[in-house]
Parts: structure tokens; sequence; C-alpha cells
């Protein structure tokens, strides 16, 4: 029953949990924002996925915050990074839930920048294919009307910076779209093809990588 009410909680913005996330757990705790849904590992700092909605309303005229803040919202004894964390690393803060998707208003893209919804990202990556991608999806949202789903997270590590936040080895976003779903798996490295499309993997294959369960089409 209560596992159904988190779904439920869930499917009523739009997201659904492809993990079971709950807030009875430490490693897959689930954290409902205003713009979008996450789950939390709480031993590692880090999260696990993130997915939100984007359509056309969804981007307007605020200007990026920039502002990153921890997020507090987390129960007492979970590992929390802090805006600093990443200083002389050589990796981005990048957005999983990324800033240019929540412009309506400002409260929405200052919660974009909570460090929970940020992953260590190669430069090359995050302003890169991983960044080309995110414009692609507001061109479907924006110019041809469309509603997405999407999920973003990373999987595996390749170290840790000197703050203890860990450097994920992949970093990967499943995209929803009327006509097709794009399934993306980025080697967080610094040598990349531009072209985000030459990353795509067969849903299964992301599947089994990360454990979680992903719809087969848009609800």
């Amino acid at each position: 029953m209560l596992l159904n009410l988190f779904f439920s909680v869930l499917l009523s913005v739009g997201v659904p949990n492809i993990s079971g996330a709950s807030t009875a757990s430490t490693t897959n705790y689930l954290s409902v924002k205003k713009g979008y849904v996450m789950s939390y590992n709480g031993i590692e700092g880090r999260a696990n996925w993130v997915g939100w909605t984007l359509k056309a309303s969804d981007v307007g005229s605020v200007e990026r915050t920039n502002r990153f803040i921890q997020d507090e919202s987390f129960p007492r004894g979970f590992k929390i990074a802090d805006e600093s964390d990443y200083a002389h690393s050589g990796f981005d803060r990048g957005h999983l839930c990324n800033s240019e998707d929540r412009t309506s208003s400002e409260y929405l893209n200052e919660e974009t920048f909570l460090m929970s919804n940020m992953i260590p990202q190669s430069p090359e990556l995050n302003r890169g294919p991983f960044k080309f991608l995110e414009e692609y999806c507001r061109k479907l949202a924006v110019k041809r009307g469309q509603n997405l789903l999407i999920y973003s997270g990373g999987i595996g590590s390749k170290g840790r910076l000197a703050s203890g936040v860990i450097v994920p080895a992949y970093c990967w976003k499943v995209v929803y779209t009327p006509e097709k779903i794009w399934c993306i798996l980025f080697p967080n490295e610094r040598v990349l093809n531009k072209n985000w499309q030459t990353y795509s993997v067969p849903l299964v294959t992301l599947e089994k990588m990360t454990g979680y369960k992903f719809p087969r089409k848009l609800l």
C-alpha cells in the first residue's frame, strides 16, 4: 500500500518511480521537488537518478540564477555535497535536471542548483554532447510543442574528488518523446564525439547496468 502511494505521487507529476524509491530508504531515498523527482543515495551522497517532464511552458525568460547551494531537505546523517566540493577538481558541477529546462520561474530555476542535482562531469562532456542533447530536447518542446519525459543519472565510479564526491564513469540520459525513446550512455571522459547520438544504447542495456525499470512509452 505504501509503495503504491509513492508511485501515485510520482505519477501525479508525470514521473514514474523507476527504482521503487521511498522515504524509508537510505540508499534509494525519494525526494519530490517542485520541478523534478529524485532518488538519492544518502550513503554515497549523490543522486541515483533525477526525472522530470519538459514542455514549452517550462522554458521562459528567467535568467540562470547560478547559486549553487546544499540540499538541506534530507534526513540527518545523510551525506550531502557542499557547493565548494568541486573546487579545483577539474570537473564541472553538471546538472542532471538542467537549469534551462526550468526558466519559467525563479524558484524553479534556483531549485536546479541544489547540489543534490549535480554530478561531476568532465568539462568536455558537460559543455559538449550532454549540453547538445539538452538543447535538442528543448527544441522538441518549444519549437515542436512536444511533451517529454526525461531521466538522468550517473553509473559507476572512476575515483573521487578530493572532497570525497564520487566521479561517475558514465553519465546517462533517457528521453521519451511522442515518437521515440532516446537512451544515451556518455563516457565521462575528456575526448568525446560531439554528436550525442553516437552514444545511443538499447534501453534494456541501461536497465541491466542500473537495475532500474524504465517505462516503455510516455504515459
